[in-house]
């Protein structure tokens, strides 16, 4: 099959859906599919640290199965900073490559999200499907997309996705349809999922933050909980995506915290295996959570706010706790009942290493590939029906989906 996946955020500002796109690209590759992947790609240099906010991109090769558009500028969006292409120049380039790639499917990243993904849904005539990776409730913006044709623009794909209940529950409270759920994939590494974790006696509760310094992920709030957790129970914390800096700003005594700044994927898989905990405490705005399965995939049980995206993930009390989100005072509550009880914590570990199979790569996959037929299969009929039928074809068939 020959797919194209497109996203209107840069690559070398990799966030959940750049990290999702490339992932399913990998996966759908080593399943001898033909994929290209139509995204932004921002260079080094001091035009794009101004674009950015004075962020700088990620030293990243571009891979052979990336057809870069353009630079991108970041905008403040649900709680966090959106790098995303608004440049005609990458709408155009776009389109010409979907119009002469002969692809079976095109698979739209967060198509409501301006520019790139709103034109492929809006002018390609080919099998499209569009995965919603966004959770909502603000009206306002998403008022405004209506207003620019969001409803009419979106009821152009065959098939919806989404990655969650949460972001399935924003699309269809502001642009209607249906949406069929597959969440974001994981890599699972058999091999490790097969043994126990290995568990050391400690001296300290190892305790690690994966994100961005962002109001959003709540990383304020974790600071606060440990600097009274450190006070009652030896502790250390390690994060992963704040620098040194950042942290310097933020927490005015920072013992027994390290700031390591962006890591690539291996070293922060290894910060993930050493810790005894993972702690999310975002604020909201999070449709699912990539770094919980993440943690999972390593053994480590997680603490983590307790809102829409997350609920789906963690099972409370089993592989993780949900506490109330922007709680300092529960946070560490938490925190120092699991350092209590060093056997639940590893019973934690087992039950997240078991049930981290539920998105595994290859299951994921599996059920993006089915989504792909089901598209196939509606614009097939599209093209030999009247228009009506069209529609009404579309409607049963993302009902039994569903």
């Amino acid at each position: 099959m020959r797919v194209a996946l497109v996203s209107p955020y840069s690559w070398s500002y990799p966030g959940g859906v750049t990290r999702h796109v490339q992932a399913l690209a990998q996966q759908l590759s080593s399943d001898g599919h033909y994929v290209r992947v139509l995204a932004p790609f921002d260079p080094q240099g001091r035009v794009t640290s101004l674009a950015h906010r004075g962020a700088v991109p990620q030293r990243l090769t571009v891979p052979e199965y990336l057809l870069p558009l353009g630079r991108t500028i970041g905008l403040s969006a649900n709680g966090a900073v959106s790098n995303l292409s608004v440049t005609p120049g990458a709408v155009t380039a776009m389109l010409s490559e979907l119009r002469a790639g002969d692809y079976d499917v095109v698979h739209v990243h967060e198509p409501v999200a301006p520019l790139v993904g709103w034109f492929a849904a809006d002018r390609v005539r080919r099998p499209l499907v569009g995965t919603f990776h966004a959770y909502s409730d603000r009206p306002v913006p998403n008022t405004a997309a209506n207003l620019f044709g969001a409803r009419h623009v979106l009821g152009r794909l065959h098939v919806r996705i989404a990655v969650s209940e949460a972001a399935a529950w924003t699309g269809r409270r502001w642009f209607g349809g249906d949406y069929r759920i597959i969440p974001n994939g994981v890599h699972v590494d058999r091999e490790r999922a097969s043994r126990p974790k290995e568990r050391r006696a400690r001296e300290r509760l190892r305790l690690v933050f994966v994100g961005q310094p962002v109001q959003r992920k709540g990383l304020p709030v974790l600071l606060r909980a440990f600097e009274a957790l450190r006070e009652q129970i030896p502790a250390e914390l390690v994060l992963v995506g704040p620098s040194p800096g950042e942290l310097a700003r933020m927490m005015p005594d920072p013992r027994d915290v390290r700031a390591l700044g962006k890591l690539d994927d291996q070293a922060k898989r290894r910060e993930l295996e050493l810790a005894d905990v993972l702690c999310a405490p975002a604020l909201g705005g999070e449709s699912f959570g990539m770094v919980l399965t993440e943690a999972f995939a390593a053994g480590t049980p997680v603490v983590a706010s307790d809102i829409a995206g997350y609920r789906e993930v963690v099972h409370d009390r089993a592989d993780g706790v949900l506490v109330p989100a922007g709680d300092a005072e529960a946070l560490a509550d938490a925190l120092q009942d699991l350092w209590t009880q060093p056997e639940r914590r590893a019973q934690m570990g087992e039950l997240a290493t078991a049930g981290v199979q539920r998105f595994a790569w290859p299951r994921v996959t599996g059920q993006v590939l089915d989504a792909y037929d089901q598209a196939i299969a509606i614009w097939s009929r599209s093209r030999r029906s009247p228009r009506w039928r069209y529609g009404a074809d579309a409607l049963a068939s993302a009902g039994r989906a569903a």
